[in-house]
C-alpha cells in the first residue's frame, strides 16, 4: 500500500534537512513497532494491502471502520456533524487492521475518534477541530482505550481544542506512536488539557502497558499533559513544545509530567516560552522522567530531570535529530499536509540515486585525438573522454590473475546513432557497440567481455574506421574466469625450454588450428604486464619454430607470444632466460 522512499526533506530551512534524512516517514517507529514492552518486533501495516475505498459520507466511514475485514479507507471530504459532551458523531474504530487516511491536505473529521480493543491501526493525514475544552467528562478528540488496543499509529494529523483532551491513551492499550502531529489549543480556557497516558493511580490493567511514542509532534498552546503519564515506558524525543500567553495566560502550565509508576525518556526536544517545562508534581515517588540534551528557551519553572529512565528497544538513533535542528524540521512538516494518500512527506523530493564510483576513471588515461571533459552533467570523478574521429585512450588496468573480464563501463551517446569502439588489451581485442542513450547527459552502463594478462594491463579504447565514439567515463573490471599460464618449469611442453640447446619444442601445439603458409604470418611480443616489446611482419614457417629466435635480445622472463594469420590467431607464453 505505502510507497517507501528513502525520505529526503528538500526545501524550506537547511536545518530541515537531517529530519528524515534516514527515517522512512512511510514506516511507523517507537513503541507501535514492538510486542508489549519487549523487543519483539510487530509489524503495523493497517489494512495492509486491500484495495483502498474511498469514503464520502461519515456512515460508510463508520461501517468500513468496524467491519471484520482488513481495510484501507480513504476519506474524501469533511465528514462528520460535530460533537458536544458526549453526544454527537464519534467514529468507532473496533475491529482490527484498519488504514484511514484524508485523501487531500487539511482533511476535516467533524467526530472525534475512538478505538477500543483493536489493533495494527494507521490514521493519518487528518484534522480533527473539537468544540473547545471544558471541566466535564467529555470526549476527547482521540481516545484510545482497553486491552487489546495496541500497535496503533497516529501519524501527520492534528488535534485541536479537544474538550476534556486532545489525545488520550488509558485503561490497558499498549504499544502506540504519534509522528509529524500537532496538539493545539487556539481557545483560552482553564482546562486545555492535551494527552494523557493513564486516567487513575488506581488502573490495574495498565500496569506493564501504556507505552507511548511521541516523535517529531508540536505542542502548541496547551496548559498541562504534554504528556502527563501513569504506568506507561513514555518516550518523549525531537518534540516541539511552545507556550502562548494569550492561550494560557493566568492558568497553570506544566509540560512533561511523569506520575504513578511511569518512567518518560524526555530526549532532544525544544520548549520554548513554557512555564514548567518538566513537571515532578506528580510523581509521587514512582514517576521517573529522564532530562537528555534538551534545549530550553524562555522557560519558566523546572527543567530538570528525575531518576534514570530506560533504553528503548527499537531504532531510533539513526534518524534522531540534535535539539538545534528540531523546531526548523517539525514546522517544516509537522500536521496534516500530506497531498496524496501514498505520500509521506509533505516536503519531499526524492532525489535520483546516486552511481557509487567504479574501479577505474577512463579519463585517467593517455588520450590520443579525444578530450577529457566536463561539460555534460551526470559523470563521475573529474571528468569523462570524448572521443574525436579516430581518437583513442589507454587506460591502466591492474589485476591479479590472467582471465577473462567483464568490463561495466559508463557511457553518454546524445548522438542520433549507435556508435562503437574498439577495446583491446595485449591478449585481446572486442568491439561494442553503444547504443543512443538520448542526451549526452544521460549514462548508461555497457558490458563487454575482453582477456588480461596479470599485472597491469594497457586497455585502449579506440573508435571504429575513424568515426566518432561514444563519450565513456568510468568502468569496474570484474574476473569472470580464470586462465593457467604455461608451466615453463619443465621441458618438452608446448611453450619449449629455451635455456637447452632444443629449438624443436616451440609453440607448435599451441598454434594449431593456423593455416602454416608461408610468408604470412605476424609475431608480436608482451611483457606479462601488457606492454608492447615488438612486433614482426611475414615470419616465415621455419621461424615459428624458433623461439629463440623470435624472443633474441630479449632480458630474462616469461613474455606473451602472439601469432596472427588471415582469420585466425594464437597466443602463448615463453620463458627466456
Amino acid at each position: 500500500m505505502f510507497e517507501v522512499p528513502s525520505k529526503v526533506i528538500a526545501v524550506l530551512c537547511g536545518l530541515a534537512v537531517f529530519a528524515s534524512a534516514a527515517v522512512d516517514q512511510c514506516k511507523p517507529i517507537g513503541w507501535a513497532t514492538r510486542s508489549g514492552r519487549t523487543s519483539t518486533p510487530f509489524e503495523v501495516t493497517g489494512g495492509g494491502n486491500a484495495t483502498p475505498i474511498t469514503v464520502t459520507t461519515f456512515a460508510d466511514l463508520q461501517k468500513y471502520a468496524k467491519d471484520s475485514s482488513p481495510r484501507v479507507i480513504y476519506i474524501d471530504g469533511t465528514l462528520g456533524n460535530g460533537w458536544s459532551g458526549t453526544t454527537g458523531d464519534r467514529l468507532n474504530i473496533t475491529a482490527s487492521n484498519k488504514t484511514i487516511i484524508g485523501l487531500k491536505p487539511g482533511t476535516v473529521l467533524k467526530a472525534p475518534i475512538h478505538i477500543s480493543k483493536a489493533s495494527n491501526i494507521i490514521i493519518r493525514n487528518i484534522v480533527i477541530q473539537g468544540p473547545g475544552s471544558n471541566a466535564d467528562q467529555a470526549w476527547d478528540n482521540l481516545t484510545i482505550e482497553n486491552d487489546g488496543s495496541k500497535n496503533i499509529w497516529i501519524d501527520h494529523c492534528e488535534f485541536w481544542d479537544g474538550q476534556d483532551g486532545n489525545a488520550d491513551v488509558v485503561k490497558g492499550a499498549d504499544n502506540v506512536t504519534f509522528t509529524w502531529c500537532i496538539f493545539g489549543y487556539k481557545k483560552k480556557s482553564t482546562h486545555n488539557l492535551s494527552n494523557l497516558i493513564g486516567s487513575s493511580d488506581n488502573e490495574p490493567v495498565s500496569e506493564g502497558k501504556l507505552n507511548v511514542t511521541y516523535m517529531f509532534n508540536w505542542w502548541k498552546a496547551a496548559n498541562q499533559r504534554k504528556p502527563r503519564c501513569r504506568y506507561g515506558n513514555v518516550h518523549v524525543v525531537n518534540n516541539l513544545l511552545t507556550g502562548d500567553a494569550s492561550v494560557t495566560g493566568g492558568t497553570d502550565v506544566l509540560g512533561v509530567s511523569a506520575g504513578h509508576m511511569c518512567t518518560v525518556r524526555t530526549e532532544r526536544n525544544v520548549f520554548i516560552n513554557e512555564a514548567n517545562p518538566i513537571y515532578t508534581g506528580n510523581a509521587n515517588g514512582t514517576g521517573v522522567n529522564e532530562v537528555i540534551d534538551n534545549i530550553f528557551t524562555n522557560c519558566s519553572g523546572n527543567t530538570k530531570g528525575t531518576g534514570t529512565s530506560f533504553t528503548p528497544l527499537y531504532d531510533y538513533t539513526g534518524f534522531m535529530l540534535p535539539a538545534s535542528e528540531v523546531e526548523a524540521a517539525v514546522k517544516a512538516n509537522v500536521g496534516a499536509t500530506l497531498k496524496s494518500p501514498t505520500e509521506c512527506d509533505a516536503n519531499y523530493v526524492e532525489p535520483p540515486p546516486p552511481t557509487p564510483d567504479r574501479q577505474y576513471q577512463a579519463d585517467k588515461g593517455t588520450a590520443t585525438n579525444s578530450f577529457i571533459e566536463t561539460t555534460n552533467a551526470g559523470y563521475h570523478g573529474d571528468a569523462y573522454v570524448n572521443f574525436d574521429k579516430g581518437g583513442s585512450v589507454v587506460v591502466p588496468v591492474k589485476v591479479d590473475v590472467a582471465g577473462e573480464y567483464k568490463f561495466e563501463i559508463d557511457f553518454a551517446n546524445g548522438s542520433s546513432e549507435d556508435r562503437s569502439l574498439v577495446i583491446s588489451s595485449a591478449i585481446d581485442t572486442a568491439t561494442s557497440v553503444f547504443e543512443k542513450t538520448g542526451a549526452w547527459s544521460t549514462w548508461k552502463t555497457q558490458e563487454v567481455s575482453l582477456k588480461l594478462t596479470a599485472g597491469e594491463n594497457g586497455v585502449k579504447f579506440a573508435t571504429l574506421d575513424g568515426k566518432d565514439g561514444p563519450n565513456i567515463d568510468q568502468f569496474d573490471v570484474t574476473l569472470v574466469k580464470e586462465i593457467a599460464a604455461p608451466d615453463t618449469s619443465k621441458k618438452d611442453t608446448a611453450v619449449g625450454d629455451t635455456s637447452s640447446g632444443d629449438t624443436s619444442k616451440t609453440g607448435i601445439p599451441v598454434l594449431s588450428g593456423l593455416s602454416l603458409q608461408q610468408g604470412v604470418y605476424s609475431v608480436s611480443v608482451y611483457a606479462t604486464d601488457g606492454r608492447f616489446i615488438r612486433k614482426e611482419e611475414n615470419v616465415p614457417q621455419a621461424t615459428l619454430r624458433n623461439t629463440r629466435e623470435l624472443t633474441a635480445g630479449l632480458p630474462a622472463g616469461v613474455y606473451l607470444v602472439r601469432v596472427t594469420a588471415p582469420g585466425a590467431s594464437r597466443s602463448y607464453f615463453t620463458a627466456v632466460k
